[in-house]
């Protein structure tokens, strides 16, 4: 059976494992960093487990919408936060297409309900466009200066800000 729960301290080596599997090195984030997150906002990462083996994780933080977090860097705290920023999804090989994807960004909405948000948000990487469209999210392309220079930090990458609206 599938569970899904909030991601712990002792996950960590599991789900760096898998980030290592699932993306390429330059989009590759330190333990450490994921540590720093996860300590920050630990009610906004899930794990995915299927006979205690980790099967995939959702990382998400509290955001701003048309705010993007430049890759490699700390979560920003908001006071005004108004979406919940979806910053990784990744699936093990063994679990795709089982809809595990679809259970954490479930969670991951329920939590932007519960949070009254309206909105999430997060960049798309690795030609994963088609997939984030096939569960609602759009292109924005009219984005700040800012926005723009963290959008560029996802080197190599046909990256682009999504919005999917979920009230």
């Amino acid at each position: 059976m599938l569970v899904i729960r909030q991601m712990q301290l002792t996950d960590l080596p599991a789900v760096v494992k898998l980030q290592d599997r699932c993306y390429s090195q330059e989009l590759f984030e330190s333990a450490d960093l994921v540590k720093s997150r996860l300590l920050l906002t630990p009610q906004s990462y899930w794990v995915a487990l299927y006979q205690d083996k980790l099967w995939a994780y959702l990382f998400s933080y509290p955001a701003v919408l048309g705010k993007i977090n430049a890759l490699g860097q700390p979560f920003a705290a908001y006071s005004d936060a108004n979406c919940l920023y979806v910053h990784d999804l990744a699936v093990s090989s063994d679990a795709r297409g089982q809809g595990v994807a679809t259970k954490l960004l479930e969670q991951a909405i329920a939590y932007a309900r519960e949070l009254d948000f309206d909105y999430l948000s997060l960049v798309s990487v690795q030609n994963s466009l088609p997939f984030w469209q096939d569960r609602g999210f759009s292109v924005v392309t009219e984005l700040s200066e800012s926005a723009v220079a963290a959008l560029a930090s996802y080197t190599n990458q046909k990256a682009h800000y999504m919005v999917k609206t979920i009230i």
